[in-house]
């Protein structure tokens, strides 16, 4: 059989030729959109496994929270292309994708001190369900909507100024988490960051309304051709997202594992935590300058390769001390090896997916993606629990990562003959 034929279909956004006046409300309001939603992030997410150690739940149990429900939620968004299809407008797909009552069930069960296992689970395998859900619709959305000349510089400004607001916002919620333990209130403060995400992620909706949407037939959302899929992610064009995947599966072997790592085997308090999570953010608002100057230098594909790299090297460094200084370091070097891979992942995407695939092959990419998650957090655990209480268990686990992260490499996609991209 021979290998799918390249996409050939004009760019839409060539077609519609949106006005300047137009372009630039579109533009503000994805700002806006983007803005609103990481100040949800960065009030939730990052948090969400220590709400779970908060209400009394094990290490594992933790570190699963960050991925199980992940990957439930991944599977639920397999039918976002068929539901866009059927709907014809990403924006009203995206805006039914809104994750304020997951955060608001959260929130209340923070408040009332106690919540099952099942229920916490679910309620951040829905967060899940929406935020990967809303994923593809977006992506076909934007990529239809702005001209193609504009994207790169255009969204490595919004990732800059997105990484600054989703900073002050876990600094934010980390402040308040330090007063809840300090006052003897913790779930209190727990329930008050997930009500004002919640609050957040409402606030986006005026700023989607705004946004011009497009209008799309059955025919610009093409299902996946499975038959052909395994040559193509193998040896063809595809290769790109099995690599993607694979390497999220490598990260999470060991990253869900470093906020139990942190809260109880260090003891660390809330506030020192949440500087250490928060130095990722703040490397990788510094970084993306440097890191749109090497794309245009050097290409995306080896910043991809070298941000690979670089995230390896961090984990392995990270158990050799326990210093605070050394894991700001630490976390520093991991934060601007993972700007490089998500900036260079995401504009040779751009690049490798035709826009009729689009919505699909992002939709099956995000369920590659979080299964490669579930995977990974499960063998971390799974590594944690062999290794019992076992000192150097933690220690294990990240170099583990570490090694995988390496090896990950070998999926390499062949590098592809484009031009790099200017992003600064």
């Amino acid at each position: 059989m021979n290998e799918p034929a390249p996409d050939v279909t004009p760019d839409v956004t060539s077609e519609l030729a949106p006005t300047h006046g137009t372009l630039r409300r579109d533009l503000r309001a994805c700002t806006g959109d983007g803005a609103t939603y990481c100040l949800m992030v960065g009030a939730s997410e990052g948090y969400f496994s220590a709400l779970v150690l908060a209400l009394g739940k094990s290490n594992i149990l933790g570190g699963l929270s960050a991925t199980i429900p992940m990957l439930i939620g991944s599977l639920v968004q397999l039918a976002s292309p068929a539901g866009l299809r059927r709907l014809g407008s990403p924006r009203r797909w995206v805006q039914g994708c809104v994750q304020s009552m997951a955060l608001l069930t959260l929130a209340a069960g923070a408040w009332m001190g106690s919540m099952p296992t099942w229920l916490i689970f679910a309620s951040i395998a829905v967060y899940w369900s929406c935020a990967l859900g809303a994923g593809p619709a977006w992506s076909t959305w934007v990529a239809r909507l702005f001209p193609e000349r504009i994207r790169a510089r255009y969204f490595a400004s919004r990732s800059r100024l997105c990484n600054v607001l989703q900073l002050a916002s876990m600094l934010a919620a980390g402040w308040i988490l330090s007063l809840g333990e300090r006052g003897s209130w913790p779930l209190l403060a727990f329930a008050v960051i997930m009500a004002a995400a919640a609050m957040c992620r409402l606030s986006s909706i005026p700023y989607l309304q705004r946004q011009g949407d497009v209008r799309l037939t059955p025919a610009d959302i093409q299902p996946v051709d499975w038959q052909s899929l395994p040559r193509r992610l193998f040896k063809g064009d595809l290769r790109l997202l099995l690599f993607l995947a694979c390497l999220q599966g490598a990260l999470q072997t060991g990253g869900p594992f470093i906020t139990p790592w942190l809260l109880n085997s260090l003891h660390m308090d809330k506030w020192r935590f949440t500087m250490c999570m928060a130095m990722i953010f703040v490397s990788k608002s510094v970084a993306l300058p440097l890191v749109g100057r090497l794309i245009r230098r050097m290409g995306p594909y080896r910043v991809l390769t070298i941000g690979t790299l670089g995230t390896a090297v961090a984990i392995a460094m990270l158990p050799f001390d326990t210093s605070l200084g050394w894991i700001l370091f630490v976390q520093a070097t991991f934060g601007v090896s993972i700007a490089g891979v998500e900036l260079a992942g995401f504009l040779l995407q751009l690049e490798t997916l035709g826009h009729r695939e689009r919505t699909s092959l992002m939709s099956m990419y995000w369920a590659m993606n979080s299964s490669a998650t579930a995977v990974g957090s499960l063998l971390g655990a799974g590594m944690l629990k062999a290794l019992g209480d076992w000192p150097h268990a933690y220690a294990t686990v990240f170099i583990a990562s570490a090694v995988l992260r390496a090896v990950v490499l070998m999926l390499r996609p062949a590098r592809p003959r484009v031009q790099a991209i200017a992003v600064s």
